[in-house]
């Protein structure tokens, strides 16, 4: 038990930094925890480990030379990441060949890392800064110094092409964390599956029993057990450096060492967190990744029920221990999925023994027995029930937690199972209200429950505009991406973390791809009511929001920016004006035709662009605030002039490309 407080104490002062007030509070509780559990001594030392980790949470290794030698040690098919002077560096190769453990050295510019991101987007630059690693080489001129002759990579290529590409992303995802999906992937994603397999490692412990099972029948115990670890070492080499592999390895290792040369001097929970403080002291940023929550705490919580329920037996113990699993998965599976299922425990129940087997197969398949077709049909069959449960696959939309919080969830949860094993009644009873009550607090989005809101959503290049005016819901525009579904990536988790489930009407200005590109796929995969592209639809009311359209000189314009729509809309006396992409001679018909136009809000046309925005225009519209929906582009938007223009006007610029998606509530 004291190496469980040191853990949680080492782990509380690694993240304090990014999360303040819930790591005060953490660091309160486990104190108290220590105080009542142990003496004071044991406060002390708690307290220094927890300041140990505060401050290693400031170390940033920084340095810039003009080449500089590096260790590789992590690769992906488009990246790779170097170790330089205990300084992670990211570098962008497309379909590199790098390997693990090849030495390199790299001449080019260091610069702090910068990826733009669309609203709901995986955020990259945030995956890249909680693995240590805040600066990129650009236009990297590399020369190897050692290449490593063991070709884990390839190995990896030539594994999965023998598969088809439905049964390779799948295969992928489960045995070496592949981004690659297929169908069957991205169907057991939308059951809320393939994380859970992929991430707690279920998989690995059903193999490894495997093997020990088999190997058993040809030596003693003792050495069945030591053969398979190192099996199970040779395939954690082929997964490097993926954590979940790394850590069960080890602990296999470790268990072996205690049981059969220490005579089981420690316990399982001893070896568990003394292994968590060694590879967070040697990689102190693994605190703040998912993958090392999942694999540390879900034993911890494994254990902590197993001792606290000792009476409950059978089918009762284990579908207990799946609700609390699934209790700890929430605020990822909120995170990862802006959704929640009452049917998720259900169908994890029913089809995870299902994957069992299929990782199985797969891991069989990597020692070189062919099994191509037998999986690819394995894969076939498991996509057809995945397709005949998703129909019935309820989902709640649910705002995701603050990240600063996610732990913060998980010590309640674990002090709750803790307080239960002890008898502490009462106390229980308090902690199981608060905690219910967290979980409330952090599920009901009050900030969305006025419901008058006006979104613009950071599509990129491109414009969309959300009302919720409301029980109504209106989209101005979607976007478009040739690289991307803005609508699945974009829009649809956006609206999950709204609690919105249906679009009453989507109204696309003009024929652009930047503005109707995910219309398309935004009708397929989600509840569209009525779609309006036509400037006769206006004026058009939706429920009580009235949007009238100001180019009413479509019919005499032939290109698609001249007939863009304009529109204009009031919410609680704040005036809205959408200009699309209408060109300033629009403008100067709107000027003609209106002595006074006021506009609080101005939804900049052509994202910026000299076509759009002209001085009588903004004299007659007297805006107070601009709103520039633009990303990264080849075009020169938003151009210096419009943007000069705005500040000569005193009009507040507002952008997506810098603000990422901007809301006003009214």
């Amino acid at each position: 038990m004291t190496l469980l407080v040191l853990f949680i104490s080492l782990l509380i002062g690694l993240n304090l930094k990014y999360a303040i007030i819930p790591g005060i509070i953490e660091t309160i509780l486990i104190l108290l925890f220590t105080w009542k559990r142990f003496s004071k001594k044991h406060v002390a030392v708690a307290l220094g480990v927890l300041l140990i980790g505060l401050g290693l949470s400031f170390i940033r290794p920084n340095f810039q030379k003009s080449e500089y030698k590096c260790l590789v040690i992590e690769v992906k098919e488009n990246y790779f990441i170097a170790s330089s002077s205990f300084e992670k560096l990211y570098i962008y190769e497309k379909n590199n060949s790098r390997e693990i453990g090849d030495i390199l050295t790299i001449k080019g510019d260091k610069k702090e890392l910068s990826f733009q991101t669309i609203e709901s987007q995986f955020d990259f630059k945030d995956y890249l800064n909680k693995k240590g690693v805040y600066s990129e080489i650009v236009n990297p001129k590399i020369n190897v110094v050692f290449s490593n002759p063991i070709k884990i990579q390839q190995l990896k290529k030539r594994f999965l092409s023998q598969f088809d590409d439905n049964t390779s992303g799948l295969i992928g995802s489960l045995l070496f964390g592949s981004t690659k999906t297929g169908e069957t992937a991205s169907l057991f994603s939308e059951l809320h599956l393939i994380r859970l397999i992929s991430n707690s490692g279920i998989f690995l412990y059903l193999f490894y029993k495997l093997i020990s099972f088999l190997v058993g029948y040809l030596c003693k115990e003792k050495y069945a057990i030591l053969i398979s670890n190192i099996l199970f070492t040779i395939y954690g080499i082929f997964t490097f450096p993926r954590f979940v592999v790394i850590k069960f390895v080890t602990l296999l290792h470790l268990k072996w060492i205690n049981k059969y040369l220490l005579k089981d001097k420690f316990s399982y929970l001893n070896l568990l967190c003394g292994s968590g403080i060694v590879f967070m002291l040697i990689d102190f940023n693994l605190a703040r990744q998912d993958t090392f929550l999942f694999t540390y705490l879900i034993p911890i919580v494994c254990l902590f029920v197993n001792g606290s329920f000792r009476k409950l037996k059978g089918i009762k113990k284990k579908l207990l221990l799946t609700g609390v699993i699934s209790l700890f998965f929430l605020p990822f599976t909120i995170k990862y999925y802006n959704e929640i299922s009452p049917l998720s425990v259900p169908f994890q129940l029913l089809l995870t023994p299902l994957m069992m087997i299929y990782s199985l197969f797969g891991i069989v398949g990597l020692v070189g027995i062919p099994i191509g077709k037998p999986l690819n049909g394995f894969t076939n069959f498991i996509g057809n029930i995945c397709k005949g449960l998703k129909p019935i696959f309820l989902k709640i939309y649910i705002p995701p937690f603050d990240p600063s919080i996610v732990l913060l969830y998980e010590l309640m949860l674990l002090f709750i199972i803790y307080i239960f094993s002890i008898s502490l009644k009462e106390l229980y009873k308090v902690s199981v209200v608060v905690f219910t009550s967290f979980i409330c607090i952090n599920c009901v989005p009050f900030k969305h429950l006025s419901n008058i809101n006006v979104y613009f959503i950071n599509v990129g290049q491109g414009d969309a505009c959300l009302i919720c005016y409301k029980t109504s819901t209106v989209l101005i525009d979607t976007g478009g991406n040739i690289y991307k579904d803005i609508a699945k990536d974009c829009l649809i988790p956006f609206f999950k973390k709204l609690q919105i489930y249906k679009i009453d009407a989507l109204i696309t200005t003009h024929n652009d791809f930047d503005h109707n590109g995910a219309a398309s796929s935004l009708m397929a995969n989600f509840n569209v009511d009525n779609y309006f592209t036509s400037y006769t639809s206006f004026p058009l009311k939706i429920g009580d929001l009235y949007i009238k359209n100001l180019n009413t000189y479509s019919s005499i314009w032939n290109e698609d920016n001249d007939r863009s729509l304009v529109l204009y809309f009031n919410i609680n006396n704040t005036k809205f004006l959408i200009m699309g992409d209408a060109p300033k001679n629009i403008e100067n018909k709107i000027v003609e035709e209106y002595k006074s136009l006021d506009c609080d809000i101005l939804k900049v046309g052509h994202h910026g662009s000299s076509t759009s925005t002209s001085e009588p225009f903004l004299n007659l519209i007297n805006a107070k605030e601009a709103v520039i929906s633009v990303g990264k582009n080849s075009y020169g938007h938003p151009e210096q002039s419009v943007i000069g223009l705005l500040l000569k006007h005193h009009i507040k610029i507002r952008r997506t490309d810098l603000e990422g998606t901007i809301c006003y509530s009214l």
